[in-house]
Order: structure tokens, then C-alpha cells, then sequence
């Protein structure tokens, strides 16, 4: 189970490190827009009912140099394979001068060539590693549950994608 959560954090950090070489570095002074966490996006409570599992309390990470804070919900019984993990890329977390949500979702998509395109979430949406990819105004979200190649998870990503878009 730590392994999956360490890969999918590893795969969101080291992309949004090597986007923020490509352009944009500087202080990471946020701007005075209010920042949003993703765990007041969805609530342990909520997170349970999705994963029909019990969970523990979330886990928080943050990457101010590329706006990315994130939440993590492990489930209680170890070797479960079901997480859910919620990355939040915001402008207003962000440096001045860095990338824009919008440059790290259209690099990272392009990353991706097999990417399953998903509808009605946001203003664009892929399921790739880790899982669910939104672009939503100035918010790039990643959500993940586990497998993203199994058909279930896939439906469960786009029912937490949209609830998520919804609040933001």
C-alpha cells in the first residue's frame, strides 16, 4: 500500500519538478488568492463511502514551488490495494512567477498518448497513472484509488472527479 502512495506521489512530483525547469522558478511566494486543501474537498467520512473501506486520518504534502498540495486517505487494513489520494495544483499556492495550472495539465496530458479521455468533468479530463487528471479553471486535480486500469476504479475516479469539481 506504501508503495503505491510513494509511486503516485513520486509520479506527480518529479513531473511538476521537471515542468517547473522548463519555465518559471523563482521564490515560491503564494499569491494572496485563498489557497484551497484538497482534504476540505472531500471528508474522511466521504472517503470512506467511496472506498467502502475504514480509513485512517489524511496524510498532507505540499509542493509550493509548483502550487501541488496533497491529500491522502490509507485504508486502516494494510495491503488493501485502495487509497484515495487527491492532488490540488492551484494558481493562487503558486510562485509569481512559475507554470500555470493550465501549462503543467496541457505538458503532463501530453505525456500521455494513451490517456482514456473522459467527458463531463471540468473543462478537460484524462484517467492516466496515478489516475484521474482535471482541469477545472485555474485547478489541476489528480485523483487516485488504487489500479487506474481497472474499469471500477475508473468509474469510481470520475464519481470523486466531478463531486470534487463541484466544490472547487
Amino acid at each position: 500500500m506504501k508503495s503505491k502512495w510513494i509511486y503516485s506521489l513520486l509520479c506527480i512530483t518529479l513531473l511538476s519538478s521537471l515542468l517547473l525547469g522548463c519555465g518559471g522558478g523563482g521564490g515560491a511566494t503564494p499569491t494572496a488568492a485563498k489557497i484551497i486543501d484538497p482534504c476540505d474537498l472531500v471528508s474522511k467520512t466521504e472517503a470512506q463511502q467511496y472506498l467502502g473501506q475504514p480509513l485512517k486520518d489524511p496524510e498532507k504534502k505540499e509542493t509550493a514551488a509548483v502550487g501541488l498540495k496533497l491529500c491522502v486517505y490509507n485504508t486502516v487494513q494494510e495491503g488493501s490495494g485502495k487509497l484515495l489520494q487527491i492532488g490540488l495544483t492551484q494558481q493562487s499556492f503558486m510562485p509569481k512567477n512559475g507554470q500555470t495550472p493550465q501549462k503543467i495539465y496541457d505538458s503532463l496530458k501530453g505525456n500521455f498518448t494513451n490517456a482514456l479521455k473522459v467527458d463531463g468533468i471540468g473543462n478537460d479530463a484524462f484517467i492516466a497513472p496515478p489516475g484521474l487528471h482535471v482541469l477545472a479553471g485555474n485547478y489541476y486535480l489528480t485523483v487516485a484509488v488504487g489500479n487506474s486500469n481497472d474499469p471500477k476504479n475508473q468509474e469510481l475516479l470520475k464519481t470523486i472527479g466531478k463531486k470534487i469539481v463541484s466544490k472547487l
